[in-house]
C-alpha cells in the first residue's frame, strides 16, 4: 500500500485575542474572538466562573446534597421537607425518581433504612444511608449540585432600600455596602451577616473645643447644666492636643437627655472640654458613588479601618461599628477619591487634593503637617507606587508625589499627555494599570529609582478597549491569576492576564486579553484586599463574582474562535481528517466545537457542529486530593472527532452554554490533515 501523507500539527492555545494584526501574521494559537473565557498566564483559555448573589448567608455554590435509595409508600415531591422518624433529621427534597431521591439543607444525620415523613404523614423509608453528593455520573452530580444551589439562592436578598448599591468595602471578612433608603432621601450602611443584611447604626456627633483635660473612647460624658449623658464611641481630634486646647468632635451613642451647644463636658465629674454644637444624628445624603480603602494609622492590629468618600458627603472612617465623618474642609467637603499613603489620608476635590497630618487622619490643619495641591487637571484617582511614590492620576496627565511627609513631599510629572480613566486604576504585580485613550497603560518603575514610565500594552485589542472606556464603571484584580479586569455598565468587560515572553535574552511582561459579558447591567464593582470581588446590579442586588457554575442560576454562555491556521502553507488546500483536543475540567462539561474552513468561504463545504462531553479530570490514588478528581477519568482529557472537509486553513470555534459546568480549560488542538495541491 502507498504510504499515507497524513500530517499532524499541534497548536498550543496561547496569547488571548488578536483582532488588529493581519490574518496571515497572527500566531495560530491566538483567538479572533473570546467571550467569557479567560486567558491563562501560561496558555490556554478557561471558561470563566459565574457569579452568585451574596448577603453573608451560606453561598449557593457551597451547597451540598445527599443521595439515597428509597422505598416510598406515598408521594414525595420536589420542595417537600422529609423528616426522619427516629432521628428527627430533615432535608429539602430537590430530586425524586423511581426508587431514589436527593435532598439538601440537611439537619442532623439520617439513620440507614430510617422511616421518613412529610408534614407528619408517613411516606416510606430510606434504603441504606444517604450519600453526600452521591450520584454516580458527572452529569447527575452536577445537575443535583445546581438544584441544591438554587434552594440556597432563593434565601438571599438585596439590602433593603431603593436604586442600586452605591459602593462599599470589606473589612475583617465582613462586606459593607451603601444603598439609598426606600424613599431615596438618605443613604444607609449595611453589613453582611450569616442571617443576611443588617443595617449599621450611625450614632450621633457633637463638636467640642477648649479641650483642657482628656476624653477617650469608651468614656461616659456628662454635660453640665443640661445633665445629658452619652457613651463616647470615637474621639475625633481635629486640632490642638489634649491639655492644650484640643478641639474636634465626639461620636456618641446611648444618649440620655438633650445636649446643648454651650456647656462643659465632664468625665467622672471633671471638666474636660466644652461643647460647641448640638448632638446631631449622623446621616448620609443619597446618590453617592462610594470608594473605599483599608489602612492602619495606628500601632495595634485592631485599628485597621476602612476609609472612604462618595462625592456627596464628607469622607469617613469606619471600623465595623463606629462610622466617623471626617471634616477636611470648611466648605465643599465632598471628596471624590481617597487614598492612604505614608500615614497620610489623601482626598481629592476635582483638580485639587489635600492630605492629613502625619498619622492623623482626622487632622487637616497646617500645624499638623497637612497640605493641599492644585493640579490644573481633574483627578481621577490615586495609587501607591514603589519607592514611597504616590501616583496622582489626572484625566489628561499623570503625576507622582515623592517623599514621606510635608517636609520632603515633591510633586513631579510622569507624563503630561497620558492620563487615566476613573475607576480603572489597579496595581498588578509591579505595574499600576489603567485605561486611557491609548488603551491599557501600565505605570512601571524605570531604571532610575523613584521614576516611572508608561506605554500601551493593548495594541492587539485596541478597538475593544476603546469601546469599554465609554461605559466603564469599575475594575478589579485577581492576583492569584495575574489578572486585571475592567467592567462596563452594560455588563460587558475586558479580562487582561499578565504573562511573560522572552525577547532575545530578556523576559518581558505581556498581557493577554479576552472579553466577558454578564447578562445584567452593573452599577459598581467592589474589589477587596482578600482577593474577592463583588458586583452590584441596578436593582440593588449584590453578587460575589467568579464563584459558582452559573450567572445567578442562569446559563453561562461562553465561546471563542481560534484564528485560521494554515499550517505554514497558506496557499495549499488540505483535507482535514481528525481533531484532538487537550482539555482539563473540574467536573462535567459540555462543549460544542465547529471547524470552519477557508475563512468561511461558501465554496468549501463547511462542517457540522460537534458535541463533546467531559466527565472531569482523573487523579492518582493516595496522591490527589479527595473530591478533587473524577474516578475512571484520564488525568488530561483528550476527546477527538473525525473531520471531513477541505480548505486552505481551518479555525476551531468552541461554544459552551451551561449552568452546571464547573469549569473547563482548553489548552491545545491537534489536527490531522493531508496536503493536496496549491490553490489555483
Amino acid at each position: 500500500m502507498k504510504a499515507s501523507n497524513t500530517k499532524v500539527d499541534y497548536t498550543k492555545i496561547y496569547g488571548g485575542m488578536d483582532i488588529t494584526s493581519p490574518s496571515l501574521s497572527v500566531a495560530s494559537g491566538k483567538a479572533s474572538f473570546a467571550i467569557n473565557y479567560e486567558p491563562g498566564d501560561t496558555g490556554g483559555l478557561r471558561r470563566i466562573d459565574g457569579y452568585e448573589r451574596f448577603d453573608g448567608s451560606p453561598s449557593p455554590s457551597d451547597a451540598v446534597y445527599y443521595f439515597c435509595e428509597t422505598v416510598l409508600t406515598d408521594t414525595v415531591s420536589v420542595g417537600d421537607t422529609i423528616t426522619g422518624v427516629d432521628t428527627g433529621a430533615t432535608g429539602y427534597v430537590i430530586v425524586v425518581d423511581t426508587g431514589e431521591l436527593a435532598f439538601t439543607k440537611a439537619s442532623l444525620t439520617f439513620d440507614a433504612d430510617e422511616a421518613i415523613t412529610v408534614g407528619g404523614a408517613p411516606v416510606g423509608n430510606l434504603s441504606g444511608a444517604p450519600l453526600l453528593n452521591g450520584y454516580a455520573t458527572g452529569l447527575e452530580n452536577a445537575t443535583a449540585l445546581n438544584l441544591a444551589a438554587d434552594v440556597y439562592r432563593a434565601d438571599i436578598a438585596a439590602p433593603t432600600g431603593s436604586g442600586p448599591v452605591r459602593g462599599g468595602g470589606k473589612l475583617n471578612d465582613v462586606l459593607y455596602v451603601f444603598r439609598n433608603n426606600a424613599g431615596g432621601t438618605a443613604c444607609d450602611l449595611w453589613k453582611s451577616t450569616a442571617s443576611g443584611w443588617v443595617q449599621v447604626t450611625l450614632f450621633h456627633e457633637i463638636s467640642f473645643d477648649t479641650g483642657v483635660g482628656t476624653i477617650a473612647d469608651g468614656d461616659t460624658i456628662t454635660q453640665a447644666v443640661s445633665g445629658a449623658t452619652a457613651l463616647v464611641r470615637r474621639v475625633v481630634l481635629e486640632s490642638g492636643a489634649w491639655a492644650a486646647n484640643a478641639s474636634g468632635r465626639l461620636v456618641i451613642s446611648g444618649i440620655t437627655g438633650t445636649f446643648d451647644a454651650v456647656n462643659v463636658l465632664q468625665v467622672g465629674a471633671v471638666t474636660q472640654a466644652t461643647s460647641t454644637s448640638l448632638a446631631t444624628a449622623i446621616t448620609l445624603l443619597p446618590d453617592g458613588t462610594v470608594e473605599t480603602v483599608n489602612y492602619n494609622f495606628y500601632g495595634g492590629s485592631a485599628s485597621y479601618r476602612m476609609y472612604g468618600c462618595d462625592r456627596v458627603n464628607r469622607a469617613f472612617e469606619f471600623d465595623g461599628t463606629v462610622y466617623v465623618p471626617i471634616s477636611a474642609r470648611t466648605s465643599g467637603d465632598t471628596p471624590s477619591h481617597v487614598c492612604c499613603h505614608t500615614k497620610h489620608l489623601f482626598l481629592s476635590y476635582d483638580a485639587y487634593f489635600i492630605h492629613s497630618g502625619d498619622g492623623l487622619p482626622y487632622n487637616f490643619t497646617a500645624m499638623a503637617g497637612a497640605n493641599g495641591y492644585g493640579m490644573g487637571d481633574d483627578i481621577v484617582g490615586f495609587k501607591s507606587l514603589a519607592g514611597e511614590a504616590l501616583a496622582v492620576m489626572g484625566a489628561r496627565g499623570s503625576y507622582q508625589l515623592l517623599g514621606t511627609t510635608i517636609t520632603d513631599f515633591q510633586l513631579n510629572t510622569i507624563a503630561e499627555n497620558v492620563g487615566g480613566d476613573e475607576y480603572t486604576i489597579q496595581t498588578l504585580g509591579s505595574a499600576t494599570l489603567m485605561t486611557n485613550l491609548h488603551g491599557v497603560t501600565p505605570i512601571a518603575a524605570s531604571d532610575a529609582y523613584g521614576n516611572f514610565a508608561q506605554s500601551s500594552v493593548s495594541n492587539f485589542v485596541k478597538p475593544i478597549i476603546d469601546l469599554i472606556r465609554t461605559v466603564v464603571i469599575g475594575s478589579s484584580v485577581y492576583r492569584n491569576r495575574n489578572q486585571y479586569r475592567i467592567y462596563g455598565s452594560d455588563g460587558s468587560g475586558v479580562i487582561a492576564t499578565a504573562g511573560t515572553e522572552k525577547t532575545g535574552l530578556n523576559w518581558t511582561t505581556v498581557y493577554y486579553y479576552t472579553q466577558l459579558q454578564y447578562p445584567i447591567d452593573l452599577n459598581c464593582v467592589i474589589g477587596c484586599d482578600d482577593g474577592t470581588v463583588y458586583i452590584c446590579d441596578d436593582a440593588g442586588m449584590v453578587y460575589q463574582a467568579d464563584k459558582g457554575t452559573s450567572f445567578d442560576g442562569d446559563e453561562i454562555q461562553a465561546y471563542f474562535g481560534l484564528v485560521f491556521n494554515h499550517h505554514k502553507s497558506p496557499t495549499t488546500i488540505k483535507s482535514y481528517l481528525r481533531a484532538v483536543f487537550e482539555i482539563t475540567a473540574n467536573g462535567y462539561s459540555s462543549i460544542r466545537i465547529y471547524p470552519n474552513f477557508s475563512y468561511g468561504d461558501t465554496r468549501y463545504a463547511q462542517h457540522i457542529m460537534q458535541y463533546i462531553a467531559v466527565q472531569g479530570d482523573g487523579g492518582l490514588w493516595d496522591v490527589s486530593n479527595w473530591d478533587e478528581f473524577t474516578f475512571d477519568a484520564q488525568q488530561v482529557t483528550a476527546p477527538s472527532f473525525s473531520i471531513r472537509g477541505n480548505g486552505l486553513n481551518v479555525s476551531m470555534i468552541f461554544y459552551s452554554n451551561s449552568e452546571i459546568d464547573q469549569g473547563h480549560k482548553i489548552d491545545g488542538v491537534m489536527l490531522h490533515y493531508i496536503p493536496r495541491r496549491i490553490q489555483r
